[in-house]
């Protein structure tokens, strides 16, 4: 260390022995920063969101199905965006992982190879997230897109 970083360093965190603490305090909130969000901490926004689902079988998407469904603040993320159709009755949804932005899972399907397939929810904002759901040796059956469009008006909505 240079004789003005010393002096640098003295002036900002006081004496040598600070510096320690201040370097330490410094990577800390830096590595807090950078870290993952909490997994509590759920980043959609409550509203009315506008979902499409399209089928997809041999890579192409089929017709649009439109669904929309009013998300409440504290609302369960798995209850709300990862309620999917599941690709066959005897598939169950299992080994769940959250994020604040996403949620995937593996699926397990009776009389297939285990894992069976895979499912994710990606937000790449507050009010937008993509989905999908892969079986093994399929790829890719279901496509989903979600936009939130309003807030909600009412215990109907």
């Amino acid at each position: 260390m240079t004789a003005s970083n010393r002096r640098a360093a003295r002036r900002t965190c006081g004496s040598i022995p600070r510096l320690g603490l201040c370097a330490i305090l410094l990577l800390g909130t830096a590595s807090a920063a950078v870290g993952r969000a909490d997994p509590a901490d759920f980043q959609a926004m409550p509203g009315l969101w506008r979902i499409v689902l399209r089928v997809v079988s041999n890579g192409h998407a089929g017709p649009a199905e439109v669904e929309w469904r009013c998300v409440n603040e504290g609302d369960d993320p798995w209850a709300r965006f990862a309620a999917l159709p599941m690709p066959a009755p005897q598939c169950r949804r299992t080994d769940p992982h959250r994020s604040s932005t996403t949620l995937d899972w593996t699926l397990s399907c009776a009389g297939m190879p285990t894992p069976s397939g895979r499912g994710r929810v990606d937000f790449d904002t507050s009010e937008h997230y993509t989905a999908s759901v892969s079986l093994q040796g399929r790829g890719e059956v279901l496509r989903v897109e979600g936009v939130r469009r309003a807030a909600c008006t009412g215990p109907a909505d």
